[in-house]
């Protein structure tokens, strides 16, 4: 029997826009490839420095690596961590997160709370005081 190779792919937290100062920082986290990939793509065009993470563990190492984030949009429920209680451990390092959750279908909306599916308007409607300044 012939020996396969398995390639393990590990996503890690990404920097999908460059560093700029006036640019509010975006944490996205969630298991969901699609998902954190279109959020990023939305947000990123809209000049949101996007960081991406697929769990509770790359989060952090994002959020202690980006310095400041300014806010987390995150599951509100993944395997290793719930959404507020990562939120709760990245105030830790980022004192002023702000933090809105991705919920399945069926779950009751509420502030804070965007289910899917949901639009890119929806995505950036749910982005509590957080504004680009084109062209700065």
């Amino acid at each position: 029997m012939p020996l396969q190779t398995v390639r393990r792919v590990i996503p890690v937290a990404n920097r999908n826009v460059p560093e700029t100062a006036a640019a509010p920082v975006v944490l996205v986290v969630t298991p969901d490839d699609n998902l954190r990939e279109v959020s990023s793509r939305v947000l990123s065009r809209e000049g949101y420095r996007v960081l991406t993470a697929a769990h509770g563990g790359h989060a952090l190492l994002a959020c202690l690596q980006a310095g400041q984030i300014d806010m987390l949009a995150v599951e509100l429920s993944m395997d290793d961590v719930s959404g507020p209680a990562l939120a709760e451990r990245l105030r830790r390092h980022c004192p002023d997160l702000r933090a809105v959750y991705f919920a399945k279908s069926g779950t009751p909306e509420c502030d804070g709370v965007i289910v899917r599916p949901f639009t890119r308007d929806d995505l950036l409607r749910v982005l509590p005081g957080l504004r680009v300044s084109v062209g700065a």
